[in-house]
Parts: structure tokens; sequence; C-alpha cells
């Protein structure tokens, strides 16, 4: 990763908002380029993100534990504050940018969770037929691939449509409690993307940071889907 890069991305990690506002001078600047190492399983040899799609990431990783002020004793900082400052980090990027435009969608990025259904649906579909067959609703099933594949556009119809994401199936195929594999994921996903906050990337430069970005999108996906989950619970 060119040095400047690296900068502008540590500096969005870990939300420094002077550092950002002497790196990003240009619209050039926005855009960060990750070289995959020979070591790490990837379908390509780099992955490209953009600043913004950064702070994306880190708001809704926040948005969802920003009122948990227990998480203190864990993380060490409110999470509330950490919130303001990734809110702050893109309001500053957006005023000086207005006409930025960022396609950032969690499931085009799906091969950064690095695990077997990244490019396949976690209910096949022999099972999911064999779901239907068992009383099942398609509608359900759909929101369980919806979910694990991080489609978040996806998500929303099949929520709006009426799916019900405390759906818990399980035979020799699939086995899954979606909110209990969302939740469970999420705490895990969370723990992984904080040690990297406790960590400068110096040790191992590169795959530090690969490992990071993937522990970052599993932990912002993730949360994601649970705040769209709980939006439209509410809306009901």
């Amino acid at each position: 990763m060119e040095e400047k890069s690296l900068k502008i991305y540590k500096s969005l990690f870990y939300l420094n908002l002077d550092s950002l506002k002497n790196l990003i001078q240009d619209e050039s600047d926005l855009y960060l380029i990750f070289p995959i190492t020979e070591d790490v399983h990837y379908p390509e040899s780099i992955v490209k993100l953009t600043a913004i799609d950064i702070l994306r990431m880190k708001i809704d990783i926040w948005a969802r534990v920003k009122i948990k002020e227990d998480l203190k004793s864990i993380t060490g900082f409110l999470p509330n504050n950490i919130y303001k400052r990734a809110i702050a980090c893109k309001a500053y990027l957006d005023d000086k940018f207005p006409k930025f435009n960022t396609d950032f969608e969690y499931v085009k990025y799906r091969d950064l969770m690095l695990d077997y259904y990244a490019n396949k649906n976690y209910i096949a579909e022999e099972a999911f037929n064999d779901y239907i067959n068992q009383g099942f609703e398609s509608i359900d099933l759909e929101l369980v691939n919806a979910a694990v594949a991080r489609n978040e556009a996806l998500v929303v119809d099949l929520l709006k449509s009426g799916a019900d994401p405390t759906i818990d199936i399980s035979n020799h195929d699939a086995m899954i409690d979606l909110m209990d594999y969302l939740e469970n994921k999420e705490h895990s996903f969370f723990i992984a993307y904080h040690s990297h906050l406790m960590d400068n990337f110096n040790e191992y430069e590169y795959f530090d940071i690969f490992n990071s970005l993937s522990d970052l999108y599993a932990a912002a996906s993730t949360s994601k889907i649970l705040l769209l989950i709980d939006f439209y619970r509410v809306s009901d």
C-alpha cells in the first residue's frame, strides 16, 4: 500500500480528524487500494475502496452499540464518543467533496468475510426446497440467505414484505437461528475488530492491514444487517 494511502487508512481507522484534514487534500486522496498478500485466500490481488466507504463501516459498527456504556470497561472509551467521531470525520469529507459519489454496498465486498459462504447461498437450493416442504415460508428462507450475504437492499425489501427475522431452522444440510447467528457473529467480529484498535499495525504491516480491513468489514456488515432488522421491527 502506498505510504500516503496507508497513513490515510490509519487515520480513518482511528478516526483522527486532524490527520485526515492534513492528508486528504484532493479527491484522488479518497481512493484507497489494499494489496492482498499471497498467503491470503482472496479472489483478487487488490481491494479498492474509498475513504468514505471506510467511514461508513466505522459508523455502522458503532451505531448499534453507541448507547452501551458498559462497553467502556472492554474498549476503554465510551462508544457514543467514537460514534460521534466517525460522524464528524464523514461530515468533514462530505462537506469537502460534496459531489463525490460512492456506490459502496456490503454485498459487493462479501469476499472480505473470508468464509465458505462468500459466493454461495447459506441455504442451498435442495435444502431450500426441503424447508418449503416442511412448512417454512419462502420469504423467511430468502431473508436468511440475504442476511448471511450481507445484502442490505434485499434484506430491506424482504423485511418490508413481511419476512420474519426470528426464523429458526435445522436439518442435515443447514442449521441456523438467524438472530442468534447474527448476534453471535456481531460479538465475535467486534472483538476481532477492537483488537486492531489496540494495535498500531506496525509489526506485520500489510498482513495486519488486510486483517484489519477484513475484521472491520465483518463487524460493520453484521451490525448493519442487525440495524436494519431493528429498524423495520420498530417500524412495524
